[in-house]
């Protein structure tokens, strides 16, 4: 009788640790998306990846790039954001969010002085670059549907620092309408 409780109880235990060990590796932690909107109304790629730490809290980063590289294009611009989310809703890392993120823009801007004189045309060509940090917040939602496919709307708003006034505004922001994969 004792052999037969101890064996019980011994396969109790294992059965307990073997559905433990499934229910914490069937977490997905990693979420990737992809904003269409951007690469269909500007020749813009708008990507995020983000790293789930628990169910109310992620880290990520988030690049828009400008893909206009046309020789009639005389402007280009990067945007890289790290952020950090909250979110309040009842699935894991899913629901309303609100988020803190750093824009790094990087900008490039040629633009061209013409002289014009009696008997005399010339032109040079100039190009601006500039790199500004900023500060911002932002709030949206994300929704996971069937087979780990993602949904997120987002809009954020920041502060640029270290720029020059002339050229560029002391705001940006950031926004994602998109699909991505919970892997």
């Amino acid at each position: 009788m004792k052999k037969l409780l101890l064996t019980v109880a011994f396969s109790c235990s294992v059965i307990t640790l073997q559905s433990q060990e499934t229910a914490t590796e069937s977490v997905r932690m990693n979420d990737i998306m992809i904003s269409p909107i951007e690469l269909i109304a500007a020749p813009m790629l708008n990507v995020s990846y983000e790293r789930l730490l628990n169910e109310n809290s992620g880290i990520g980063i988030n690049g828009m790039f400008y893909l206009g590289n046309n020789s009639d294009d005389d402007y280009s611009m990067t945007q890289i954001s790290p952020y950090y989310r909250m979110y309040f809703g009842k699935k894991y890392a899913s629901g309303f969010f609100v988020e803190g993120f750093v824009p790094v823009t990087m900008t490039k801007d040629t633009y061209y002085d013409y002289y014009v004189g009696p008997g005399y045309n010339s032109s040079t060509q100039k190009e601006d670059n500039n790199t500004t940090v900023g500060i911002g917040v932002g709030f949206g939602g994300k929704w996971v549907a069937r087979k780990n496919i993602l949904f997120e709307a987002s809009m954020g708003i920041a502060r640029r620092f270290g720029m020059d006034e002339k050229y560029d505004t002391a705001i940006t922001g950031k926004g994602m309408l998109g699909i991505g994969y919970r892997f």
